[in-house]
C-alpha cells in the first residue's frame, strides 16, 4: 500500500501576462512518494477551493519526450532529480517532501502568460528560424534536443548556449557546402545574441536537461563564429 499525505503547495498565480504575480499556498491531499510534479498539479487543481480558478501549467505527453512541460521546483528549472523533465519529476525528490514551491521557467526571454505558464516557443522558434527553419529542427532533432527551455531558465544570464550550441553541433553536416554554412551559422549566433544572454560557462544548463545533453556542446558557438572570422578576412 502506498504512503499518502497531504503536501504543501506555494504555486505561482497570474491571472494574465499583464498582471502582477504572487504565490498562493494551497494543501493538497493524497499526495504520494511516486506522485510526479504535474499530477500534483493535478490533485491540487482537483482540490482548489471553490471559486479559485485552476493553476495553468505547460502540459504534454507526459513521458519526458516533448519538451512541451516545465515548471520551477525549489528553485530549480524542472526539478531536483538531474536530467529529468518537470513530468518526470517525483516528489519524493523534493528537498521537503511535505512542502513545495512552484513557480514559471524565469527567464528574461520567456515571458509568463499565466500561472506556471510561459511562453518559449518565440524565442526559440527565432533562433530554429535563423537557421532557416527545416534544417535547424533536423540539427536539433538529431543532437537529441527537445527545445523544452530548462537550461535558458537555469542559466543565471538566461543564456540559451545549450540549446543553440546543440543545434550548431549538427547543422553544418546539412549544410551544401561552406558558403551556406557560414551564412547560417553566423544567423544563428547573431539571432541568439540578440534573444538571449551571454553564457555563464556555469554548466547548470546540463544538469537540468532532459535529454542530456553534453557541457562539449557549448563550445559549439565559439567554435563556429570562430570559423566564421578566419574566413571573412
Amino acid at each position: 500500500m502506498k504512503i499518502t499525505r497531504t503536501v504543501s503547495v506555494e504555486v505561482w498565480r497570474q491571472t494574465d501576462a499583464e498582471a502582477h504575480g504572487r504565490f498562493v499556498t494551497y494543501d493538497v491531499q493524497g499526495v504520494s512518494p511516486e506522485t510526479t510534479v504535474l499530477e500534483l498539479l493535478d490533485l491540487l487543481n482537483e482540490q482548489l477551493p471553490d471559486g479559485d480558478s485552476p493553476v495553468t501549467f505547460d502540459d504534454g505527453c507526459r513521458e519526458g519526450s516533448c519538451g512541451k512541460c516545465g515548471v520551477t521546483v525549489d528553485g530549480v528549472p524542472h526539478g531536483p532529480e538531474y536530467n529529468r523533465a518537470s513530468c518526470q519529476q517525483h516528489v519524493r525528490a523534493f528537498r521537503d517532501g511535505d512542502r513545495v514551491r512552484l513557480e514559471p521557467l524565469r527567464a528574461s526571454a520567456f515571458p509568463v502568460l499565466s500561472d506556471l505558464t510561459v511562453d518559449k516557443k518565440k524565442a526559440l522558434r527565432t533562433v530554429v528560424k535563423a537557421s532557416r527553419g527545416p534544417a535547424g529542427l533536423k540539427a536539433l532533432t538529431n543532437a537529441g534536443c527537445i527545445s523544452c527551455g530548462a537550461c535558458v531558465a537555469a542559466c543565471p544570464n538566461g543564456s540559451a548556449q545549450l540549446f543553440v550550441g546543440s543545434l550548431l553541433t549538427e547543422l553544418p553536416p546539412l549544410m551544401k557546402d561552406d558558403d551556406e554554412r557560414r551564412d547560417r551559422t553566423a544567423q544563428v549566433i547573431e539571432t541568439a545574441d540578440e534573444t538571449f544572454g551571454p553564457c555563464s560557462t556555469y554548466g547548470d544548463c546540463t544538469e537540468v536537461c532532459p535529454a542530456g545533453l553534453p557541457l562539449e556542446n557549448l563550445s559549439a558557438v565559439a567554435r563556429e563564429h570562430l570559423r566564421n572570422q578566419r574566413q571573412t578576412k
